[in-house]
Order: structure tokens, then C-alpha cells, then sequence
């Protein structure tokens, strides 16, 4: 997954030489809470935020004034993990996104979150098991094929490492998970975790 599928696109902009006070508005008003900024040729200069706003501007002062010069970016074609290790390792809620020098979106950590559970599977009614693995290409082929049977429609297969030891959560359009577990542990696989959920969840 790439920025360029997640970022907000076009981005709401302020200048430098806008006041505070515009800029707290729009805001509000977009209901959004980082601003790039961009001079007369639409050239990134700076981002503010709402806590810059909040806590650093005094009346009639310029965004100039309480900017962030020179902000950390990102390309479209940036993957999200290094988005996402880029805001974790600087300590900041979102990147402007360049493209050849011009400014097509900005992502945020809000957008990182919401990444994560599509991933996850989070909003996806059905059955999540979690599977601990020793080989993880082929113990997911062995996995695929122990399901196959059953008819369940897998959704998502997604990997990780807990506590140093492969693991896959195996997501499937399925209300019922006896059908599946009894399957997986029939081909060796013991699912540590086992959770239904609707939609709304």
C-alpha cells in the first residue's frame, strides 16, 4: 500500500502572510487540525498545526510567525510502513506529499490508523483466527488448503512476528468458526486466538 492511496488529495492550504486567526478558522470550518503551507507560487514552505495555533499565535500575527519551516515529506509513491515509521520516529501527526517538488496531498497518522484496520480486517464482518507458524510461506499454503474444504471465503491474510515467532491473522466471511478451526487443527495448526465480529465492531 502506497501514500498515494491513503493521503488526502487536494489538500486544504494556507500562505504565510495569512493571520492566525484565518487560519484557526478554516481549521475549524474543514474540521481538520494541519494546514501546509505554501507561498505565492504553491511551493511548500511550512505546515502549521492547531496546537501551534492554539498555543503559539497572538493576535494579527502572521502563520509565518509559528509555522514549521522546511517540514519533513513524503513522495505518493512513499510505501505506508515508512509513512507511518516516519511519523513515529520524528514525533509528528502528518507529512505534506511532494510530487516532483509540488504539493498533491498530505497523510496523517489518522489516515495511518485507518490503514492498519483495513489491513486488519477490523471493520470486516466474520471470523479472525490467529495462528502461530513455523514456515510462513509454506505454512500459509498449508493454511489455504486446510480451509479450502470448508468453502469459507478467505479475506485477509496478514503476518506478523509475536514475540520473535511468525504468526498470520486469517480473516474469512464466515459466521460460524468450528467449521474452520476443526480444519486447521486437523492439518497441525493451533489458532491461539478465535473472534467473530459484525461490521460495527
Amino acid at each position: 500500500m502506497l501514500v498515494r492511496n491513503r493521503m488526502t488529495s487536494p489538500v486544504v492550504t494556507t500562505t504565510p502572510t495569512t493571520d492566525t486567526t484565518t487560519a484557526l478558522r478554516t481549521m475549524y470550518a474543514r474540521r481538520i487540525r494541519r494546514l501546509p503551507v505554501v507561498d505565492e507560487r504553491g511551493a511548500l514552505v511550512g505546515i502549521v498545526t492547531l496546537r501551534d495555533l492554539l498555543e503559539k499565535a497572538k493576535g494579527g500575527a502572521p502563520v509565518a510567525a509559528v509555522m514549521t519551516s522546511k517540514p519533513y515529506t513524503v513522495g505518493p509513491d512513499t510505501p505506508m510502513v515508512r509513512a507511518a515509521a516516519l511519523l513515529r520516529d520524528l514525533g509528528v501527526g502528518a507529512l505534506p506529499v511532494l510530487d516532483r517538488g509540488r504539493l498533491v496531498g498530505i497523510i496523517t497518522e489518522s489516515d495511518i490508523f485507518d490503514a492498519f484496520l483495513e489491513l486488519l480486517g477490523a471493520r470486516q464482518e466474520g471470523v479472525r483466527l490467529v495462528v502461530p507458524l513455523t514456515d510462513i510461506a509454506e505454512d500459509i499454503v498449508g493454511i489455504l488448503r486446510a480451509v479450502a474444504p470448508t468453502g469459507a471465503r478467505v479475506t485477509g491474510l496478514t503476518t506478523y512476528a509475536d514475540g520473535g515467532r511468525p504468526t498470520v491473522i486469517v480473516t474469512a466471511d464466515e459466521r460460524d468458526p468450528r467449521d474452520l478451526v476443526r480444519a486447521l487443527i486437523a492439518a497441525g495448526f493451533e489458532p491461539s486466538s478465535i473472534s467473530v465480529q459484525s461490521a460495527a465492531a
